[in-house]
């Protein structure tokens, strides 16, 4: 886990708050990235089973897997480049999530940030350890998906 600095993103951060960074190298284009990051079927080959998307900034987005829920609001919508949202699960803090999409020869880049939008002295330890697990695994779901995506 990693400490945020203030001046990266100000209105989501303070320098103390924990944070979470984690990005893949794909074979596939930006485009093709995009859609498996807002398209609700493709949302569901890699991120959870059941994935509700409004695809506009102040849209809702709602996340099940089994018992465990998270919703929140699209943020951010730069088609082709940028995603982010806030989500929590029922009486937990929210954080803040983006996805960053870069063009590489052969491939993108897909880098991933969660970070609470709550003060880091109300952050636990169970909250900080909750923050980084996940997204490794996710992101070789996506890697996988866009992989073995069929082709039309």
């Amino acid at each position: 886990m990693k400490l945020r600095d203030e001046t990266a993103a100000p209105d989501h951060h303070d320098e103390k708050t924990p944070w979470v960074e984690r990005e893949t190298l794909v074979e596939a284009t930006p485009e093709e990235v995009w859609e498996a990051l807002t398209d609700e079927d493709r949302l569901e080959e890699w991120m959870a089973p059941d994935v509700e998307l409004d695809p506009v900034e102040g849209g809702q987005i709602v996340v099940r897997d089994g018992d465990d829920e998270r919703s929140g609001t699209v943020e951010t919508w730069e088609e082709g480049e940028r995603f982010a949202f806030t989500w929590s699960r029922p009486g937990e803090g929210e954080s803040f999530v983006e996805f960053t999409i870069e063009a590489l020869p052969g491939g993108s880049r897909v880098t991933v940030v969660e970070t609470p939008t709550y003060s880091a002295t109300t952050n636990t330890a169970a909250g900080s350890t909750a923050l980084a697990g996940g997204w490794g695994s996710r992101l070789a779901g996506l890697r996988h998906a866009l992989r073995f995506a069929l082709v039309a």
